[in-house]
């Protein structure tokens, strides 16, 4: 799936997007009463679609796969959420969760620190759900709405649990462009099962903005030495360094590290050693590694 600007060409398919997504999905706000219906759908239509997609001050989205829409939505260059809807084909796939991040992501490009948006009562636990608050009286619209808005986090960390996000094969790309062949063995061993960073105390990170991959980091199980643990697969690309990522995924597994009150160690690649020493790491040439964060020192 790819979430992506709107064209105009996207238009008839859009505007069956949104209006399936109200009459079949919104039920629980417009009850099947015709009159909230045809004042919601009123503006719903090909040239209105159409003018919103060249609106100058506002971005459009499309979720597409296999060549169909599968949702919409919209953002104003002000931060404010005016469309999310997904296609009743598509329900319960992630995509409309999927689509907000992609909103929340160019309403930060835009220089934006907070979303607004009015939530129907459909959408009001998934809103809720993503971080948003209400922040006055219900509204009076197409049913009840509800004024809500969230702070909008340019960097967002992430568990990997069941699969590596597709994210991981562009940076594992660049990372062979700079000579580094560790996004290599995690993608040989997780796709193996012989290291899933799921054995006590272990875990791996992502760092997304917006809808991009910034980084990646784990703790695994150190294989020479007991109850230690070792930092694994650390890279971040080269676009987002700089920019305190590398911190805050390191960070993140040392605090998951402090709960084990184990020991951490690292094999620092080149020129990385005063990154790793900045959070506590000493020098500790031996059984593969080059440094190591010991808990008193935590």
């Amino acid at each position: 799936m790819e979430i992506r600007d709107a064209v105009p060409a996207d238009t008839p398919a859009a505007c069956g997007v949104l209006r399936r997504s109200i009459i079949e999905l919104c039920v629980a706000d417009h009850h099947d009463d015709l009159g909230i219906l045809n004042r919601w759908l009123a503006n719903k239509t090909p040239e209105i679609v159409e003018s919103w997609i060249a609106h100058p001050a506002s971005s459009m989205l499309v979720a597409v796969d296999a060549g169909s829409i599968l949702a919409v939505g919209a953002v104003t260059d002000a931060g404010e959420i005016t469309l999310n809807y997904v296609s009743p084909d598509a329900r319960f796939r992630g995509i409309s969760r999927a689509m907000l991040r992609a909103l929340e992501s160019r309403a930060i490009e835009r220089g934006n620190s907070r979303c607004t948006l009015f939530s129907t009562a459909t959408a009001r636990r998934f809103y809720r759900d993503a971080g948003y608050v209400e922040t006055g009286p219900p509204q009076d619209k197409f049913g009840t709405a509800y004024p809500m808005s969230k702070r909008l986090t340019a960097v967002r960390l992430e568990r990997v649990i069941a699969e590596l996000p597709p994210g991981v094969e562009t940076l594992r790309a660049e990372a062979q462009g700079e000579g580094f062949r560790n996004l290599d063995r995690l993608a040989i061993d997780w796709e193996s099962g012989a290291i899933r960073f799921d054995r006590d105390g272990e875990a791996l990170f992502v760092a997304e903005i917006g809808t991009e991959l910034a980084g990646v980091g784990g703790l695994t199980t150190d294989p020479v030495r007991r109850d230690t643990l070792r930092m694994r697969r650390f890279y971040v690309g080269k676009r987002f360094r700089r920019r305190g990522i590398g911190r805050r995924l390191a960070e993140t597994l040392l605090e998951r590290a402090a709960e084990a009150g184990w020991p951490v160690t690292v094999n620092a690649g080149p020129g990385s050693a005063p990154f790793w020493e900045a959070l506590g790491f000493i020098p500790d040439q031996r059984d593969g590694h080059t440094h190591i964060l010991k808990r008193s020192q935590a």
